[in-house]
């Protein structure tokens, strides 16, 4: 299969500001900065600090676009009293170049800076030498929008001064700067009304466009988050008995949980070891994948849960996590359909395979371990009976202990096998489970 080839790394911000010196104001800048100019935005699932710096990007971009018309607007109309309003829009226009080239050597916070700082210190200017002759003010809500979005939550003190500032201006635009300092009384009488209304338009689409922008990331990232919390939500209940999961996701901390009645299954591939060190590993592992693929589906099926697998052996239990009053039955079938499928696997592949399996009843410790991989397990001496039920079994058959034989009742045909001396046991009864009674 083709290896595809490697994302390329996103620009991240790190938590602490890194401090640039004068010279590094001097090379040579990124030239994928400029490209990025001309790409979409980034998708929602970009970090937020990805975000922040394409935003302060376009920002720059959008700022030192918009002002250039206004010089040679300015320049146009040629009278003396306009050359404030020339001066000013020409030092707009250094300051936001200056930002964009910071943004492009990689100093964000400057790049942020320059922006905020130019802009509002051109507000402030136009707002004194106009007055409400042209409406600027209105861009004071842009401001103050902006600044709230483009700074992280580290430079808050940057964040709340930039925002508030531009709010402040706006109050002092409407109330105290009423007449202008320049006089416009030289330029056409429909002029200035168009100016107004076009600088009115101008903002309230800035503004609409800022938050239709982050309405949609918003949509887009919760939809990703909904998307992966049941992408996540599957893969636990892939990992964990449905029960379980559900506990993991309510609350934090260990889950452990006693159950006075269970049915532990061990099950063994006898004869597996020596055929599988003559044969490939790719060929191996098919076939475990095909016999375990098998039981898997005859676990669920019965309503049984799988608890791991070690090498060629397998482990499941029934009555927990889910209580349930027939676990022996389920389990002895389950056993038996076991066997079935190795049975057939054998005649269909002609690979020497038979299974132990072992069963035994009895009460566990059940729980969720593990931090970075979540792993069900249970523990007690009921798991290690179960397991030497299997180790001291035969292939092909399925060894019960007392306490199996008496929960499984009058449902199932089984044979006495006598006493077994079971290592770390001692001497103990054991029994053959040959078939269910409705079968006999």
């Amino acid at each position: 299969m083709e290896t595809p080839a490697p994302t390329p790394p996103v620009p991240l911000e790190l938590s602490c500001p890194v401090e640039h010196r004068l010279a590094d104001y001097f090379r040579r800048p990124d030239a994928g900065f400029w490209r990025e100019l001309f790409l979409p935005p980034p998708a929602a699932t970009a970090s937020d600090q990805a975000r922040r710096i394409r935003l302060t990007r376009y920002s720059l971009g959008m700022a030192l676009v918009g002002t250039l018309p206004y010089v040679f607007l300015s320049l146009f109309m040629g009278a003396r009293e306009f050359l404030p309003i020339v001066l000013l829009n020409v030092v707009a226009v250094l300051g936001y170049a200056i930002g964009m080239w910071a943004a492009s050597l990689g100093a964000q916070r400057a790049a942020r800076l320059w922006l905020l700082v130019t802009l509002e210190g051109q507000l402030a200017a136009l707002v004194w030498l106009t007055g409400p002759a042209l409406g600027v003010v209105i861009f004071t809500l842009v401001a103050a929008g902006l600044a709230r979005v483009i700074f992280p939550p580290h430079e808050a003190g940057y964040r709340t001064v930039l925002t508030v500032f531009p709010l402040m201006l706006l109050i002092a635009g409407l109330t105290f700067f009423q007449e202008s300092l320049i006089d416009f009384s030289s330029l056409p009488p429909w002029l200035l009304p168009m100016a107004r209304i076009g600088n009115l338009v101008f903002a309230a689409l800035m503004i609409i466009l800022m938050l239709g922008v982050f309405d949609h990331e918003v949509l887009r990232s919760e939809a990703l988050l909904v998307e992966e919390r049941e992408r996540s939500d599957r893969l636990l209940h892939v990992m964990l008995p449905r029960a379980i999961a559900e506990q993991l996701r309510r609350r934090d901390g260990a889950i452990a949980d006693r159950h006075a009645g269970v049915t532990v299954l061990f099950a063994d591939l006898a004869g597996f070891t020596p055929w599988a060190a003559q044969r490939s590993p790719e060929e191996v592992i098919a076939v475990l994948e095909q016999v375990f693929a098998c039981f898997d589906a005859l676990v669920a099926a019965a309503g049984a849960e799988k608890i791991k697998t070690i090498g060629d052996a397998y482990m499941a239990m029934a009555g927990a996590p889910e209580p349930s009053a027939d676990h022996a039955a389920v389990m002895a079938r389950l056993a038996q359909g076991f066997l079935d499928e190795v049975r057939q696997l054998r005649a269909e592949t002609g690979i020497p395979l038979d299974l132990r399996i072992g069963l035994h009843t009895g009460p566990v410790i059940a729980g969720v371990i593990g931090s970075m991989r979540f792993s069900y397990d249970i523990w007690g001496d009921t798991v290690n009976t179960a397991s030497r039920m299997e180790s001291h079994g035969e292939p092909g058959r399925i060894q019960i202990t007392d306490e199996t034989r008496r929960a499984l009742g009058d449902g199932f045909v089984t044979e006495a096998r006598g006493i077994v001396d079971v290592k770390g046991k001692g001497p103990m009864p054991t029994w053959w489970l040959l078939d269910s009674a409705g079968d006999s």
